[in-house]
């Protein structure tokens, strides 16, 4: 009887209705809630539960009682093949790349490994309340077929493709070279997968500027105009030291988002990660461009490689998502980034409210991947994408929450204490992708 009957579910329903930096009253919380969800995963209504429940005599009722239902976290950067590669030494970012991450990387070339691996990685974003992932893939076409067969199993919205590499220096390990031949071949057969699966998407990943030759970036251009449906995605302004080498190395380009436009590969199909260090005209030709930037908070904290100017992004209209990037995120959960993003707009002067918060990490990161009418919050006709955050598994935080004079001071502590230990459940489209027994 389930599966051919809509699902009522019920608890505190909190999400961004609009752009809370454009727009007042954007966040919309409902205590004593409910989400009304189709028997294909849709969402039909939400409101207050006695209102929802009048329209809707015979349903299945999931009761989660005061816990909060949250729209699903959107990541919109993160490594597949540094898994096992977090809270790695290795100083900042080139150095920690070479120590570190590519000598793991190259674990992937076992099939059996990456196979494991892929299941382990969807299974632990899902745990955090993940439901959307953009998400750099292995140099190894078998790993890739991996990642793409554990999402649609496990059932998590994933855009992703083969992470690209054909230039050769000192520490890079060969294996972890393509050439563009091969690399066009094995993203033309993952670009053929995703046209039959509605939460699968292909990503073309270059590297970043160092790590791929004219013939790769060429490839990459021909791969975004012949399948206007994929993404790009690549590192850009991460690290000084980064950049120096950069424009050591394009000495013919201005800046570094140049490198990228001279093959074409800035659209509005583009996500550009960290983008810490930026000029005024990079900003702004991101902007007119309607190209995205994902935001790293804990990731970029760790390798000390700056604060995120979110204020400049904002003035020049820039779609803003944020990512875990893992292995230099220490934390897989999303919702635990939101504290570090919260702290590092602090130590510039911006104090940012829990809606501004809660809509990087939701209907923010929807519209920098140009999911916003899928996912991103509780709107009638999107994907039923949200978690369930039940905050009484925590004594501490359930004194502390009864301490709150307003729901959204509520909210606000629990985007600062809750942690991935507190997901009960996660859903996409409706169906349960992960659950925590009591």
């Amino acid at each position: 009887m389930r599966s051919t009957m809509s699902t009522v579910y019920l608890g505190t329903l909190a999400h961004l209705k609009a752009n809370p930096f454009e727009t007042s009253n954007a966040l919309e919380i409902i205590e004593y809630g409910a989400l009304w969800v189709d028997e294909k995963g849709m969402i039909i209504d939400y409101g207050k539960r006695s209102d929802i429940l009048a329209k809707v005599p015979e349903a299945w009722i999931e009761d989660y009682d005061d816990a909060w239902l949250i729209p699903g976290m959107i990541d919109g950067h993160v490594h597949y093949p540094q898994y096992y590669a977090t809270a790695a030494q290795g100083g900042q970012l080139l150095d920690w790349l070479v120590q570190s991450i590519l000598p793991a990387e190259t674990a992937f070339a076992d099939p059996a490994f990456a196979n494991d691996t892929a299941k382990r990685f969807i299974k632990h974003l899902l745990s955090c309340g993940t439901t959307t992932a953009m998400v750099f893939g292995s140099q190894f076409a078998h790993a890739n077929e991996a990642l793409f067969n554990a999402a649609r199993e496990l059932g998590i919205r994933l855009i992703a493709g083969a992470t690209l590499m054909d230039t050769p220096a000192d520490g890079i390990p060969d294996a972890l070279l393509q050439t563009p031949k091969q690399a066009q071949a094995d993203a033309e057969k993952l670009i053929a997968i995703c046209r039959d699966e509605p939460l699968l998407h292909y990503a073309i990943t270059p590297r970043y500027a160092l790590s791929c030759s004219e013939e790769m970036m060429m490839m990459c251009h021909g791969l975004l105009h012949n399948h206007p449906e994929t993404y790009l995605q690549t590192h850009i302004n991460e690290n000084r030291n980064e950049i120096r080498a950069v424009l050591a190395h394009f000495n013919q380009c201005k800046d570094y988002l140049e490198v990228y436009e001279r093959y074409g590969l800035v659209t509005d199909r583009t996500v550009l990660a960290h983008n810490i260090h930026p000029s005024d005209g990079e900003l702004d030709r991101i902007g007119q461009a309607q190209c995205s930037i994902c935001h790293c908070p804990s990731s970029n904290l760790f390798l000390g490689s700056g604060l995120f100017p979110l204020s400049r992004h904002i003035k020049h209209g820039i779609n803003i998502a944020l990512g875990t990037d893992i292995g230099a995120g220490v934390s897989f959960s999303l919702w635990s980034n939101l504290s570090d993003a919260y702290k590092i707009q602090q130590l510039q002067g911006l104090s940012l409210n829990p809606e501004h918060l809660l809509y990087l990490a939701t209907l923010g990161g929807a519209k920098a991947l140009h999911l916003e009418n899928e996912t991103g919050n509780f709107s009638t006709g999107k994907s039923a994408d949200f978690f369930v955050l039940d905050y009484t598994r925590s004594d501490y935080l359930s004194e502390r929450l009864r301490r709150c004079n307003s729901l959204e001071a509520q909210l606000f502590c629990l985007l600062h204490l809750a942690s991935e230990r507190q997901v009960e459940s996660t859903y996409v489209r409706g169906r349960r992708v992960f659950f925590y027994p009591s």
